[in-house]
C-alpha cells in the first residue's frame, strides 16, 4: 500500500501548532520562537516530511491580501459586495492591496501558489477539502460569512442563530403560530444556524415538548429541500411548487435569506396569494432590494461591511500572532420591521 505523504498539517497536529506557524518555521521566517522552530524541524525529520527549498522569490507578498469567493457569489453583489467593500476599505487603511479571485473548479489562486500574498480571506462558503489544500501553503486564512466544520480557522460571521430566534419570537408576538422555514438548511452553516434558531424559538415559546416534537412541528410548515439553485436561476415555477408542497399551510415563513424571500413573495403574488394577508414572509440579510419591493420586506439586518472590516483586522492580527488560538467572532444582528408580516 502506498505510504501517505507527510504534510505540514501532520506536523502541526503533533505539536499543537497552526499550519501557518509550521510554515514559518520550515521557511525560517520571523514569527515563531527558536524553540518552536527546533521542534518543527525535529518532527518534520521524524515523519519524513520533505522540506522544499525556497525558490528565489519575486516581490514578497507582504502588502497583498487574496480575497477568495465562489464565482456564483459575484451575482449576489447586493450582499457580498458590501463585505468586499469593507475588506477593501480596511485593507487600504493599513496599506494593503486586495487581489480578488473567484473559484468554481477549486483551483488554488496563482497569487497564493507564487507567494505573492501575506494572507487569504475566504468570503462565503468553501469546501473543507479545498480549505485543506489552501492551508498547505502555510498562509494565514480568515473566513468571512462562513465557518468550517473541520478546520480550526479564524472566522467572522453574523449571529445567525440569534437573528432567526429573534425573528421567530417577533412573529409569535404578532400572533403567528403556524411558522415555517423556507430554505435549504444544509446549504451553508449559516442557513443551518438560521433553521435551528427558528426551531428553538418555537420550542421555547409554543411550549413544544422536546427536540423531536419541535422538529416535527416546524417541518409541517416548512420547505427545506434543494432551494438555492432555483434562486440562482430565478425559477419561480419551482419555488411555487415547493410552497404548494408544504405539508400544512403556514401562516408565516422565515426565509433563509432576502433574495429567496423576495423571489418567494413575488411568486406568491403573481399566483394570487397575498403577502402578508395570506402568508407572512420574513427574510434575512437586509439587502437594499428588500426596501424596494411591495410590501417592503421584514428582515434581519446583517452588518455586512463591518464583517469585511473585521475580517481584515483579524487577518492582520493572525499574521502578527501566528500561534494564537483561532477566534470565532459573531457580529450582532437586529430585526428590521417592515410590512411583509
Amino acid at each position: 500500500m502506498k505510504r501517505k505523504t507527510a504534510t505540514m498539517k501532520d506536523i502541526a497536529d503533533q505539536l499543537g501548532l497552526s499550519v501557518n506557524a509550521v510554515s514559518l518555521a520550515l521557511k525560517d521566517r520571523p514569527g515563531v520562537s527558536d524553540e518552536t522552530r527546533r521542534q518543527v524541524m525535529e518532527v518534520a525529520q521524524n515523519i519524513g516530511y520533505e522540506i522544499k527549498q525556497s525558490k528565489p522569490t519575486r516581490t514578497p507578498g507582504s502588502k497583498n491580501i487574496c480575497v477568495l469567493l465562489r464565482h456564483r457569489f459575484f451575482r449576489d453583489f447586493r450582499f457580498y459586495g458590501r463585505i468586499l467593500l469593507g475588506i477593501e476599505e480596511a485593507a487600504k487603511k493599513d496599506g494593503y492591496d486586495v487581489i480578488i479571485s473567484s473559484f468554481e473548479a477549486e483551483e488554488v489562486p496563482a497569487s497564493v501558489q507564487e507567494n505573492r500574498v501575506s494572507g487569504v480571506i475566504v468570503v462565503g462558503s468553501i469546501d473543507d477539502n479545498f480549505l485543506a489544500r489552501l492551508m498547505e501553503y502555510g498562509i494565514p486564512i480568515v473566513l468571512a460569512d462562513h465557518q468550517s466544520n473541520v478546520h480550526q480557522l479564524d472566522c467572522i460571521v453574523s449571529d445567525n442563530y440569534f437573528g432567526a430566534y429573534r425573528m421567530t419570537v417577533e412573529l409569535i408576538r404578532r400572533g403567528y403560530t403556524r411558522i415555517g422555514f423556507f430554505g435549504d438548511r444544509e446549504y451553508t452553516p449559516s442557513t443551518r444556524d438560521r433553521f435551528l434558531g427558528v426551531l428553538k424559538a418555537l420550542q421555547d415559546h409554543l411550549k413544544l415538548k422536546g427536540f423531536r416534537e419541535s422538529v416535527d412541528y416546524l417541518e409541517r410548515f416548512s420547505a427545506c429541500g434543494d432551494i438555492e439553485n432555483y434562486v440562482i436561476k430565478q425559477d419561480d415555477a419551482h419555488i411555487l411548487k415547493l410552497f404548494r408542497e408544504i405539508p400544512e399551510k403556514p401562516e408565516a415563513l422565515v426565509c433563509s435569506n432576502d433574495e429567496l424571500a423576495i423571489l418567494l413573495m413575488q411568486t406568491l403574488q403573481k399566483n394570487g396569494i397575498s403577502v402578508p394577508e395570506d402568508v407572512g414572509v420574513a427574510g434575512f440579510d437586509d439587502i437594499e432590494a428588500g426596501r424596494m419591493v411591495t410590501p417592503p420586506l421584514t428582515t434581519v439586518h446583517v452588518q455586512k461591511k463591518l464583517m469585511g472590516q473585521k475580517a481584515v483586522e483579524r487577518l492582520l492580527h493572525r499574521i502578527a500572532h501566528p500561534d494564537e488560538i483561532p477566534v470565532k467572532l459573531a457580529l450582532s444582528v437586529t430585526i428590521v420591521e417592515r410590512e411583509s408580516v
